[in-house]
């Protein structure tokens, strides 16, 4: 993993690309499949995925896939995973996919908190 440094501009900017509930449902995956993430064509192959089987991005583009996908990576990357948990928390919305993304935010939070899910970092 190459560290890259976000100002906190930057980290909005792309918890902002990603959404709040990309951030939240999908944390934990990439932390698990990290070493994977700096591979392209895997990348490829996951927004492929989840475009066929992610209900929330049926109707999106590819592309918007893709740019969710890396700056979630990013986010990572820059050692900020605890920050974009917390703004995923703080983020209100009662719409579905949040609802989900809220919870699993939290949850993710305890486990990193417990030492059970470690950070690439």
């Amino acid at each position: 993993m190459e560290f890259i440094q976000l100002s906190n501009e930057e980290l909005k900017k792309h918890f902002d690309k990603a959404n709040s509930w990309f951030v939240g449902l999908y944390m934990e995956s990439f932390l698990n499949n990290f070493e994977n993430l700096s591979n392209q064509k895997y990348k490829d192959d996951l927004a492929e995925d989840l475009k066929s089987n992610d209900p929330y991005l049926l109707d999106c583009p590819l592309d918007e896939i893709k740019e969710k996908i890396e700056s979630l990576y990013k986010i990572i990357c820059s050692k900020n995973v605890s920050e974009a948990l917390n703004m995923v928390i703080l983020f209100e919305s009662d719409e579905e996919p949040n609802c989900y993304a809220y919870e699993e935010a939290k949850y993710l939070t305890s486990l990193i908190k417990k030492g059970s899910v470690k950070l690439p970092y």
